[in-house]
């Protein structure tokens, strides 16, 4: 019985953490990553569990699901995907663009692309980038701040030089 159990093939998929910021006290981990597959790499922003509410009061609910946002399969088009989302905690508040996301437990392979907003936003000196997930009437929703994405975005082009030979 053991034995079967082992020989089972894993949902889950094998992901290279590239960079990593803790916020609030490392109550909240936003990371970039890669998930290679079949010699393809595959990069992506995870900012992390997401909140329940409205466009005004958010509640952390679910410690579970994750968002999990696509950054392209090269190095430089994640960064590019990064330096975009820095660019757009300097607009107006309320700019808003729409991507694709997964909202899933784990790694995005457990779950299925859905849209994402991400919004400009300010609170008192901060500007911050809104994650959401419309559905059903309610919003899940998370805030990064322009500092930390700014921060990944310089974590990615360090290992960029690091590993040159990595696409």
């Amino acid at each position: 019985m053991t034995v079967a159990a082992f020989a089972q093939g894993s949902v889950l998929k094998q992901t290279l953490d590239i960079a990593e910021v803790e916020i609030n006290d490392g109550q909240v981990t936003v990371s970039v990553f890669n998930m290679p597959e079949e010699g393809q790499n595959h990069y992506y922003l995870c900012v992390g569990t997401l909140g329940v509410g409205d466009d005004f009061f958010q509640l952390k609910i679910d410690p579970l699901y994750q968002l999990f946002i696509p950054l392209g399969d090269t190095l430089e088009e994640a960064q590019a995907r990064l330096e975009e989302m820095k660019a757009l905690a300097k607009e107006p508040a309320g700019t808003e663009i729409e991507t694709v996301g997964v909202l899933a437990l784990a790694n995005p392979s457990t779950g299925t692309p859905e849209p994402v907003y991400l919004t400009s936003r300010r609170f008192l000196t901060q500007k911050l980038v809104e994650f959401s997930v419309k559905r059903n009437g309610y919003v899940r929703a998370t805030h990064i701040g322009r500092a930390e994405i700014a921060s990944l975005s310089s974590s990615v082009k360090i290992y960029r030089k690091i590993h040159k030979k990595e696409k």
